[in-house]
């Protein structure tokens, strides 16, 4: 009885398992038009393009779009984000010192400053005149760099470089990506950098109140 039962159960699985074996061997023939697959060539396809675009001038077009645009990024760069004129008036101390990751050698191997060494730059170069960052869109600031004593480093957080440098005829310098206000904990402009033994002394003024 229970072979029989067992039997009637599987005879349907097999039953149709053989059925989809035969379907598979099965030749159907051939529906609708076929076509030979013909994979074009990468490069072949973008040479043709390129082409295409140099033909009716649009590679031209594009490219000095790219120039005007890359000229126009170098004249007056991307504002540095996070920056803002100064409200209230902070000063504080930097440190300047690193601790040296791996033996530092020189090109005959001899190690010069070993690894975990405190190393300070301020010891072997001083900072020869103070760094100010200013917006150069805020003639208040750029006045100020200006009249600064000694003739001040100016770098620029905001503002066409080449444009100032035109005017006052001195050299201009932008903070890239923030580089420099980022390392040295700078918030807010105008701020004033010098030395003091061997570390940092950096003011955030606001110009309104030192008139005052």
């Amino acid at each position: 009885m229970r072979l029989f039962l067992l039997t009637c159960f599987l005879l349907p699985c097999l039953t149709s398992e053989a059925f989809s074996k035969a379907e598979l061997q099965k030749d159907f023939g051939v529906v609708g038009t076929t076509f030979e697959i013909i994979e074009e060539n990468l490069l072949e396809v973008i040479e043709n393009k390129l082409k295409k675009l140099n033909e009716d001038g649009s590679l031209q077009k594009h490219q000095q779009k790219i120039v005007l645009e890359t000229q126009e990024k170098i004249k007056r760069p991307k504002p540095v984000a996070g920056i803002q004129h100064t409200k209230e008036t902070r000063s504080f101390i930097y440190d300047p010192s690193l601790t040296v990751p791996y033996d530092l050698k020189d090109h005959q191997g001899k190690i010069f400053h070993a690894k975990g060494t405190k190393v300070n730059p301020l010891d072997s170069k001083s900072l020869s005149k103070p760094l100010v960052f200013i917006d150069g869109d805020d003639f208040s600031q750029v006045s100020w760099a200006i009249g600064q004593e000694p003739y001040a480093l100016i770098i620029l957080t905001n503002g066409s470089p080449f444009e100032l440098m035109e005017k006052l005829d001195h050299p201009i310098y932008f903070d890239q990506e923030g580089t420099l206000t980022k390392k040295l904990g700078i918030l807010q402009v105008p701020a004033r950098v010098t030395q003091q033994e061997k570390h940092l002394l950096i003011e955030e003024l606001n110009l309104q109140k030192e008139d005052r």
